[in-house]
């Protein structure tokens, strides 16, 4: 299978949280770190132990493929997160997802995961969460359209 479509199948399933496919997805010995709050989990099974917990998990979505130049992946789901969208960019070993969760509190966070890939299953993944935030007035100028 084809990296490409390994970081694909990867990001839409932990954007509707199906444990059953991440497991398939991922390598034994990864390596997942979130450089803003300072944690790395090792180990598939620390990894999917975060995701297994995570308080007031409801039933999970579903996804389609998409067809766009940016080949994004349309998510449908009921976990926590809402993330219409899934983009996916990148080659070789690495690639960045992008999207944004929506909480059901109604705040929003973008998020950006690097995750590289060795022997066909994905062996690390950086993730940085981040809300939105107005502009700096100095810098608005400067805006396209």
């Amino acid at each position: 299978m084809a990296n490409r479509h390994i970081a694909e199948r990867y990001a839409t399933a932990l954007a509707i949280w199906d444990l059953t496919s991440l497991r398939d997805l991922v390598h034994p010995d990864i390596v997942v770190r979130y450089p803003q709050s300072g944690e790395t989990f090792r180990g598939i099974d620390s990894y999917l132990a975060t995701i297994e917990e995570y308080p007031g998990l409801p039933e999970m979505g579903e996804a389609s493929s998409g067809s766009s130049a940016r080949e994004s992946v349309i998510v449908t789901q009921t976990f926590p997160f809402t993330a219409p969208n899934v983009t996916v960019i990148g080659d070789g070993e690495t690639f960045v997802g992008e999207f944004v969760a929506a909480y059901p509190n109604g705040d929003s966070y973008h998020v950006a995961s690097i995750v590289r890939i060795r022997d066909g299953l994905v062996i690390e993944d950086t993730a940085y969460f981040g809300p939105p935030f107005d502009p700096p007035e100095w810098r608005r100028k400067y805006q396209a359209g």
